[in-house]
Parts: C-alpha cells; structure tokens; sequence
C-alpha cells in the first residue's frame, strides 16, 4: 500500500491529489488538528474530501479531541461523511473513546509511541487488532528520526498481533515547513532516494508507505505504484541502449550475481569489454561460455574480468542499494540513463 500526504494549508493540494489519482494512487493521509491547519473551514476541509471521494480515496485523517470544533462538527463521526475512513488518534483520548470510534473508523495508533503494556492494556478491554493500525510518526527535525533497532523492535510488537505498520518517507520534491528537511520515520531515510526508502520499508514489513512530504514527482509516483501493484523494480543504469527494458530474475539468486532468465541467445555474441566488473556491472556472456551465450547478469561482489563476460552497462550508484532488496524472481525494469564509456 501507496499513499500520498496532503495538507489543508497546500495550495496546491488539489493538484497533488489529482496527479496522484492519475498515477494509480488511492491512498492519502491528511492532518486535522495540527496549529497550521487551524485557519482553514469546514467548506475547505470539505472540499478537499470530496475530491478524494470522487476519485476513489482511502482517507486516512490525523486528529485530536479538538477537531470536531475545529471543524465546526458536533461528533467526530461526522468525519465519516466527509469521507474520512480511518482516523490516526493524537494523545489525549481515552480507552473507552477510542472503543465507541472503532465502531465508525479504523483506528490508527501510535507506532512510534506505543509499548506493550498499553497495547495489552487495550486488547483486553476489547479492542479488536483487527480494527487498528499500528502508524509511525514522521519526524521534521533532523537527527530525531527512529533508530533502525527501535523501530524493527516495535515492527516485532505489531506483527505479533497481526496489526499492519504504515510509516513514512520524505518526498522528492517540496518539502514540507517549517522546517523543509524532509518527513521521514527513519533517520537513515531523511536524505536517501526516497524509492529506495519505501521498498526497504517494504522489506522490513511495512504494509503501508506514505510520502510524508507535499511534493512529490510523477516519476516517483509512478515507480513507486508500479513497485506496489506489479512488483517491479526499476533500476536505472548507464551503458547499452539495447539492454534497456523489463526482466525477470531467476528464483535461485547466486552469490556473485543476479541472472536474468530468457536472455540466452542463438545468435552470435562476440567478445567485446571484456573488463573488470565492480558492484553492479550489467554483464553478457559472449560466445565464449557455449550455451550459456547472450545471458545477462547483474553483478552483486565485485569480481575480476572474464574473457567470457562481456561488460554491457553499470547499476547508477544512486541505485546501487536496491541490489541487496532484489528478491529471487523479482520483476525489474532497466532504465537507461547517462552513457557510462565502458
């Protein structure tokens, strides 16, 4: 699961939604009671959730005990005509509060926060897992994002009672105030390809990514929808044009390399660049490994020149880090990008 952050003070918020509609993402989490928002109406919040509605959103809100009256609501379940299908609780709310809202929306509790006494605590005043959510905070501060140990630590807690983790990555585009330095859940991802960031989210067990910051580039939309629904990587490398396009990996990963299946070939393959080949070198096998002629393969370790290997591109170094997130038979999409002389 793919969603998009969208906050009532963006001007260009309708934009954003409607990219990503068109892009293939149904998702968005928005913020109803943070002090930016304050200046805006019922007709504006409105507003914006109808544009989700209409375009076949899953919306799921922030909020705390003071939203209703920020909107003008008389119960917080009137959200739930807005649109609203999920709400992530600020602190402040009570169990039996929190009870009579599972009724009306899924509830999002605190990843970040929550431990496993309170957890408990919850449960066995009869609040079902199967209605919760487990969300991540984002944090704009630099240094202050969650350790990798802490948050495998609480991924462990969720996981155990079948509750599914959504956390946040920053955007690749604007980001949002005050402080514009990203909004991540990890530290480690505050100023990492963001790509790469929710398929290692994704990796950790993470059900639910969301680009925490507003801006966000088509082209990221669309990777990281495709990466979601048809389980495509896309890698992009420098080198041959005539190796660009979709693979599959074989399902049996070797130690030093990634073999790309039904790449071997009849024709003639003759030796050519046949060079040392570093971390995330694209390889050919020439006519020199017989039947094995025309396999192309994606290099893991470093290894020396073969005469019976031919050098064909190179994994851009800012894709270097999705090599080790390749699982066996992944689907992967070589997109060419600056020549590379090899």
């Amino acid at each position: 699961m793919i969603g998009i952050s969208v906050y009532l003070s963006d001007e260009a918020a309708e934009e954003r939604i409607l990219r990503a509609s068109s892009s293939g993402m149904k998702l968005a989490f928005t913020s109803l009671h943070i002090p930016e928002e304050s200046a805006y109406s019922k007709e504006h919040v409105s507003h914006l959730l109808s544009i989700f509605k209409r375009e076949g959103f899953e919306v799921f809100a922030d909020v705390s005990k003071n939203t209703p009256s920020f909107l003008g609501l008389s119960h917080m379940e009137e959200l739930k005509e807005l649109g609203v299908t999920a709400l992530r609780l600020d602190d402040g709310f009570t169990t039996d509060e929190m009870m009579e809202l599972s009724r009306h929306f899924q509830i999002a509790i605190n990843a970040s926060t929550v431990g496993a006494r309170e957890l408990q605590e919850w449960i066995s005043c009869g609040l079902e897992t199967g209605s919760m959510i487990a969300w991540h905070n984002f944090y704009p501060k630099p240094e202050t994002g969650l350790d990798q140990a802490y948050f495998m630590k609480q991924q462990k807690l969720f996981e155990a009672l079948d509750i599914p983790v959504y956390a946040f990555i920053p955007g690749d585009g604007e980001k949002r105030g005050p402080l514009y330095k990203g909004l991540p859940t990890l530290e480690d991802h505050r100023d990492q390809n963001p790509y790469t960031s929710a398929i290692q989210l994704r990796h950790c067990g993470i059900q639910g990514v969301f680009i925490g910051d507003p801006g966000c580039s088509q082209e990221l939309l669309c990777k990281l929808v495709e990466y979601d629904q048809e389980n495509v990587m896309e890698l992009s490398y420098e080198g041959s044009g005539e190796i660009e396009g979709e693979y599959q990996l074989r399902p049996d990963p070797g130690r030093d390399v990634y073999r790309l299946l039904e790449t071997r070939t009849n024709g003639d393959v003759p030796p050519s660049n046949t060079v040392e080949r570093p971390r995330g070198t694209i390889t050919r096998d020439n006519n020199l490994y017989g039947r094995y002629k025309g396999e192309m393969q994606i290099v893991r370790n470093d290894l020396e020149k073969n005469p019976a290997v031919n050098t064909v591109g190179r994994i851009r170094d800012e894709d270097l880090d999705l090599l080790e997130l390749l699982e066996p038979g992944q689907k992967i999409r070589l997109i060419r990008g600056t020549d590379l002389s090899l």
